[in-house]
C-alpha cells in the first residue's frame, strides 16, 4: 500500500512541476539575465531577449519546457544570435535567432499594426516639406570624392 501512495506522490509531484515549467523557465531566464556575461552586442540585446524569451515561455508551455531543460544560457543565446550579424541586426532577426536557439525547428512571427487615435493631419502638417538632413561623410567616401584640381598657369620666359 505505501508503494502506491508513493507512486501517487511521485505522479503528483511530476504533474506539479509540469505545471510549473513556465514559471521555473522565466525564472531561469531571470538569473541568467541577472549573471549575463557578454561582449556589448550581447548585452545591448540581452535584456530585451530575456523579456522576450520569458513572454514566449508563458505562452506555449512546451517551448518553457526546453528552455527550462535546456543547460545553455541566455548568454549563449545572445553570443550565437550577435556572431554574424555585423554592424546591425533587425529586432525580428534578434528573436529569431533567440528561438531557435533553445527550438531550432520553431519560427517567430512578427505584425505590424497602425492605430489611427487622433483627428486627420491639418493641411498645414500634410504640406509640410521636410527638414534638410547634413548627411555625415565617411572617410572612406571623403577620398573618393574628386578634390578640385588646383589651377596650373604655365609661363615661359625668354
Amino acid at each position: 500500500m505505501s508503494d502506491t501512495i508513493q507512486t501517487t506522490t511521485v505522479v503528483d509531484m511530476v504533474e506539479q512541476e509540469l505545471k510549473n515549467i513556465p514559471i521555473l523557465a522565466v525564472e531561469k531566464i531571470a538569473a541568467e539575465l541577472k549573471n549575463f556575461q557578454g561582449g556589448s552586442k550581447e548585452k545591448v540585446v540581452s535584456k530585451f531577449v530575456a523579456s522576450t524569451l520569458s513572454h514566449f515561455c508563458g505562452e506555449n508551455e512546451r517551448f518553457a519546457e526546453v528552455v527550462y531543460r535546456t543547460p545553455r544560457t541566455l548568454s549563449d543565446c545572445c553570443a550565437e544570435v550577435m556572431k554574424a550579424c555585423g554592424n546591425a541586426i533587425s529586432d525580428i532577426d534578434v528573436y529569431r535567432g533567440a528561438v531557435k536557439h533553445y527550438f531550432p525547428n520553431a519560427d517567430v512571427h512578427f505584425q505590424v499594426e497602425i492605430q489611427i487615435t487622433g483627428e486627420m493631419p491639418t493641411e498645414e502638417e500634410i504640406n509640410r516639406k521636410p527638414e534638410p538632413q547634413e548627411v555625415p561623410v565617411r572617410r572612406e567616401m571623403a577620398r573618393l570624392v574628386e578634390k578640385p584640381k588646383p589651377e596650373v598657369l604655365q609661363l615661359t620666359l625668354f
